[in-house]
């Protein structure tokens, strides 16, 4: 078994916990002792309790582990951090994912410029003309307009990208073999075909609620900016943002009614000094501006 197999048997076996996978990582680079250490060795050579040590074990010789991802690997693309095609915008990120899946074009998460677009669940009924005004025309010039696939926003942005026969991706809450949700089945097969479905969770993995707030830096890491179409105060797209930050990415918020607290967030973003964007000419400009420095990142890769 090599490296990145081992990879991906330890994601699952350890249900994705990041931290404890990178902790195993640091202790054993290409995870050598992983499949051949008894409870004892596995304990001393990963610094684990006894307990736990005796737990992994067990799951790493369980066979129906290995047979769901021989399934996995047939059925989707796997992306594992020891890869070449890893993505070079997410490997210098805090807390990057050790693995992903992937149905669809997996060209597109090479792609620039890319735009990272997030809002709320329950936009206004002005959020799909705004929607289409900024990316549709992003869209028709190349640009790749990656989501989360929620209800609202998100899914009228790859809607948006999808009407003028552009590129969209989404990450998702869930596994690739869970559509979440129910309400974008269509949308969902659609992207796996002729787009990009990418998730950091096993595929037969359900969505979670904590892996809504997980999967944003995912979201923002993939875009050289990330643009706020509506948002509350207290939100997910607030989250989105606060990764953004981190990750050196610009921000852009869309202002509207300053009675509509669906609006809000946008004008809280703006007042502590994201960008105003009011049409897509402005994010033209900008990636002429950045993207040399964004080809010095990548190569830094």
């Amino acid at each position: 078994m090599e490296k990145r197999e081992r990879l991906l048997l330890l994601h699952r076996v350890l249900q994705g916990r990041r931290k404890l996978m990178r902790h195993i990582l640091a202790c054993d680079p290409l995870l050598d002792n992983l499949l051949h250490a008894t409870s004892q060795e596995l304990r001393l050579h990963y610094h684990l309790s006894e307990n736990f040590a005796g737990k992994l074990f067990r799951a790493l010789q369980d066979a129906s582990h290995r047979y769901a991802i021989e399934q996995a690997v047939q059925t989707f693309h796997t992306i594992t951090c020891f890869d070449a095609a890893y993505p070079a915008v997410l490997r210098l990120i805090p807390d990057a994912p050790l693995v992903l899946y992937a149905a669809g074009r997996l060209e597109l998460l090479h792609q620039m410029p890319a735009v990272s677009v997030v809002g709320s669940r329950q936009p206004t009924h002005a959020a799909p003309g705004k929607i289409a005004y900024l990316l549709e025309p992003l869209a028709s010039a190349g640009w790749t307009i990656v989501s989360g696939m929620a209800k609202g926003i998100d899914s009228m942005a790859h809607h948006a990208a999808l009407r003028v026969h552009g590129s969209t991706i989404a990450v998702l809450g869930s596994g690739l073999q869970h559509i979440y949700p129910l309400s974008n089945k269509k949308l969902f097969e659609t992207m796996a075909e002729s787009q990009l479905l990418i998730s950091e969770y096993y595929p037969d993995q359900p969505p979670r609620k904590h892996h809504f707030p997980e999967r944003n830096r995912i979201i923002s890491a993939l875009g050289f900016c990330t643009v706020v179409v509506e948002a509350k105060k207290q939100s997910g797209s607030m989250h989105t943002v606060m990764h953004a930050l981190e990750q050196g990415r610009e921000v852009f918020a869309i202002p509207g009614d300053p009675l509509n607290a669906q609006t809000a967030g946008c004008h809280q973003m703006i007042s502590e000094g994201a960008g105003i964007i009011f049409e897509p000419g402005q994010l033209l400009e900008e990636w002429e501006q950045n993207k040399t420095n964004w080809a010095h990142y990548n190569s830094r890769n």
